[in-house]
């Protein structure tokens, strides 16, 4: 009898419960034989917009219901005042099936209006349909969709059931893949389970598309129209339950709602925290009027439904202080208000107890202690990480006041403490939470952990399970080293998968030279313009495309890259480089926050170039999870050649804008993105073609004989022919950076951090900031420590004309330096990794 590991166990259990399990559930599905005659018959209202590309797999999923369509279900569409194809589509099906099939037409006012509508019509017109639900048309239903429900309304039909919610599968359009990764799919794990109304609890329902409700018993119940871009649904259809609170509500494991999520993510939930209207409408006429409307005691269920929107909502806030751009300073202090008049009608009891996955211990204590100025009776502590290489775990826990006492004991005496740091947590300019990390050090003795905070002992959570001493631990930091110990003594190197010229390739070089017996690979696709120059220098290369690639990748003990780019760290899934060593030499000197991006990777070595920048990463209060143990100080690997190979008295102008991560198209295998059909509309198009084609920078660079290159970022590099530029500036990319930095005299930027190459070369800076809100408002970063108008290498210029002003006097032009002195880079960088 074949026995089965318990990792390919654990492997299969994976399998069946995602795509296949449900690939598998619709290919058995259309073998079932059809029902004819229903127990109940079902009203479709869909409020349609725009949706051409989705209504026929909406309506076949419906037509071919395995419950037969043209006896038992009616479908309302309700036309919003599409501007494409819709409604010749609809009025396609609706020949066809004219009894089933009811066309609205109305101007365009939004889904509320629209479902009103529909609502309205089943009202006024008798079609002999008890049930009513609102299923979108970008989305579709499982073949058993209304089988299931009209079975087990039959079953249940002397339980007094006012509500059916069915289980929402998302279908994730690029990949054709199915996910039931729902938040509350834990309502749907007992197949089917009825509850009554006042009872409900954790079973919460926001989604009117996924429920049928009775028609009966909407009474004078409609959608706000105001409410707007979200929450209407779960007004209605919490509205709808506590008008029926002496019901019954069931929830249907095996009706599937397949809801779409958009290759392009253009759906009003997509961009919905992008819209005013979420932080300013949605909390006051969606939250707290559903709270504010009921007397007394507020059930707990309604508490959690504005919860579980709160917290989504309150998530992608923390230390994304930019994600308020939208709003003004007043809007701003409005939506901080409504928030606290919210959770004052939110049972401290409730904030506890509530339970999905995402809504972990982090955000319990954040929320008590920012909302409600409390702490949670029992504290946590997490073992976060393992360093199987220096016998190290992290740990990790939250608190809410500075000053606090601590102990750490080891088997009853003092933990050494390697490595600390606070990581602060901030929401709507106040603090959140803070976080205190701590490396400590441990061995094959090392049984008992005690941690105390304020004498509380803390219990002790490692991989989401709690744990009484360190065996668990152990064995995970012994199975780490005998997996590295598989590892190869070799090392990959990589810049941009299409384009090296960065630290990467002057690192690689600089081991090439000095350390030949180590062996090493550099990452490079065959058809970058650098992989020839590179390949005559004698660099082992290797395509990121390549199976071989892969193999190496699995094989290395070290990987190092200027870049974090998905086909490395992402290769054989999240553990990819679980038991590598991955150094960060990063592309430039960080000077914004870029916690956001990097603090969601393993980095075991992270280069910065100068004090403030290495500060601004490693201290403590900022938003970074790196601390002194993985960051150094060393300068960037390619300054030694950029020193080395300056270049005096050029008359040369160097124009380098940065690039703006939300105008790029979408990324594809391997970093490579497509090109935004777009970007000729934007603000960095025009104000830079506008400069870039100016007769004042013509006769600039003709007067004083200098020549005018344009390298923009790498990404921006697909749209070069759309400048249209004069003859007389250069764009060659196959130049390299250095020789580019090394010959030129002048630079003007944006944002880059490529600024700090000429201020080693003691070489000035102009910086042409036109949209500076707007840049940090949307990119990938925010603002750090790095003040331009301070801090940089120049003067800072919003205005064009001051700009070329400024240039007029481009034989007079002072910048500033950078103070630290640097040699010997690379063989530093080696000597730590």
């Amino acid at each position: 009898m074949l026995k089965l590991s318990s990792e390919n166990k654990k492997f299969i259990k994976v399998i069946l419960d995602g795509f296949f399990r449900i690939y598998f559930v619709k290919l058995f599905s259309k073998f079932k034989p059809k029902k004819y005659q229903a127990y109940n018959k079902y009203a479709i209202v869909s409020a349609i917009y725009n949706v051409e590309k989705y209504l026929d797999d909406f309506f076949k999923s419906i037509i071919n219901q395995r419950l037969d369509f043209k006896r038992n279900i009616f479908i309302i569409c309700v036309d919003d005042g599409s501007t494409d194809n819709s409604a010749q589509i609809i009025k396609k099906y609706q020949k066809k099936y004219p009894k089933n099939i009811i066309y609205l037409h109305k101007e365009n006012g939004g889904q509320a209006s629209a479902r009103n509508l529909g609502l309205k019509y089943l009202k006024e017109n008798d079609l002999n349909t008890p049930w009513v639900t609102f299923t979108d048309p970008d989305d579709f239903l499982n073949r058993d969709y209304f089988y299931e429900v009209d079975k087990f309304l039959m079953k249940y039909k002397n339980d007094d059931i006012c509500m059916i919610s069915c289980n929402i599968i998302f279908y994730y359009e690029k990949y054709h893949t199915y996910r039931d990764n729902h938040s509350l799919n834990y309502k749907y794990k007992n197949n089917n389970t009825l509850l009554e109304n006042n009872n409900l609890n954790n079973f919460i329902q926001l989604s009117v598309a996924s429920c049928l409700l009775k028609i009966s018993l909407i009474q004078d119940l409609f959608f706000d129209e105001k409410l707007k871009p979200n929450f209407e649904d779960a007004r209605f259809i919490n509205e709808y339950l506590l008008q029926n609170i002496d019901k019954n509500s069931i929830f249907l494991k095996n009706a599937r709602y397949f809801y779409r999520k958009r290759k392009e993510q253009n759906s009003t939930l997509d961009g919905k925290s992008k819209i005013k209207d979420y932080y300013t409408v949605v909390p006051k006429l969606g939250y707290l009027k559903l709270l504010q409307d009921i007397k007394g005691v507020i059930p707990t269920f309604i508490q959690n439904v504005v919860l579980y929107d709160l917290f989504w909502q309150i998530k992608v806030l923390i230390n994304n202080p930019e994600k308020l751009i939208i709003l003004n300073s007043n809007e701003k202090e409005t939506f901080k208000k409504l928030l606290f008049f919210n959770f004052e009608l939110i049972a401290s009891e409730n904030i506890v107890s509530f339970n999905i996955e995402a809504y972990d211990f982090f955000y319990k204590k954040g929320i008590l202690s920012y909302f409600k100025n409390e702490d949670l009776n029992q504290n946590l502590a997490f073992i976060e990480s393992i360093d199987d290489k220096n016998d190290e775990i992290l740990i990790k826990y939250y608190f809410s006041g500075i000053n606090h006492e601590r102990k750490i004991l080891l088997n009853g005496k003092n933990a050494i403490i390697k490595h600390s740091k606070i990581r602060q947590y901030d929401l709507l300019d106040k603090v959140f939470l803070y976080e205190k990390r701590l490396w400590i050090k441990i061995d094959k003795s090392s049984k008992i952990l005690d941690i105390f905070i304020n004498s509380q002992k803390l219990k002790i959570v490692f991989n989401s399970s709690f744990i009484d001493d360190l065996d668990l631990v152990l064995k995970a930091l012994n199975k780490q080293k005998k997996q590295r110990a598989k590892n190869a003594n070799l090392w990959i190197f990589a810049d941009m998968a299409s384009k090296a010229d960065d630290n990467a390739e002057h690192l690689y070089r600089y081991v090439m030279n000095n350390h030949p017996k180590q062996k090493i690979v550099f990452a490079l696709r065959k058809d970058s313009c650098d992989y020839l120059r590179l390949k005559k220098e004698g660099f082992n290369l290797v395509d990121p495309r390549s199976l071989h690639f892969k193999y190496l990748l699995y094989k290395a003990s070290k990987v190092i890259s200027s870049h974090i780019d998905k086909y490395i760290f992402n290769a054989f899934g999240g553990d990819t480089l679980k038991t590598k060593d991955f150094v960060f030499l990063q592309h430039g000197v960080t000077k914004d926050d870029i916690s956001s991006w990097v603090n969601k990777r393993k980095i075991d070595i992270f280069i910065t170039s100068t004090k403030a920048e290495y500060d601004s990463i490693t201290g403590n209060f900022n938003h970074y999870k790196f601390s002194t143990k993985e960051v150094v100080l060393t300068g960037l690997a390619r300054w030694d050649a950029l020193i080395k190979n300056n270049v005096l008295n050029t008359k040369q102008i160097l124009i380098m804008p940065t690039w703006r991560e939300y105008l790029s198209g979408k990324i594809q295998k391997y970093g490579v993105r497509t090109k935004n059909p777009d970007f000729t509309k934007s603000l960095y198009f025009q104000k830079w073609q506008e400069f870039l084609c100016s007769k004042e920078l013509e006769n600039l660079a003709k007067k004083y004989g200098y020549s005018v290159v344009f390298i923009p970022h790498p990404q921006v590099r697909i749209y070069l022919d759309d400048f249209n530029l004069p003859s007389y500036i250069i764009t060659s990319y196959k130049t390299s950076m250095q020789e580019l930095f090394c010959k030129s005299s002048l630079m003007i930027t944006d944002y880059s951090s490529v600024a700090f190459e000429m201020a080693i070369l003691n070489k000035p800076v102009l910086y042409y900031q036109f949209d500076k809100d707007e840049f940090f408002a949307k990119h990938s970063y925010t603002q750090g420590y790095f003040n331009y108008e301070k801090d940089g290498f120049g003067e800072v210029f919003e205005d064009i004309n001051i700009l070329f002003k400024k240039l007029t006097k481009i034989s007079i032009i002072n910048n500033n330096a950078l103070p630290l002195k640097y040699n010997c880079i690379c063989q530093n960088i080696i000597n730590i990794v």
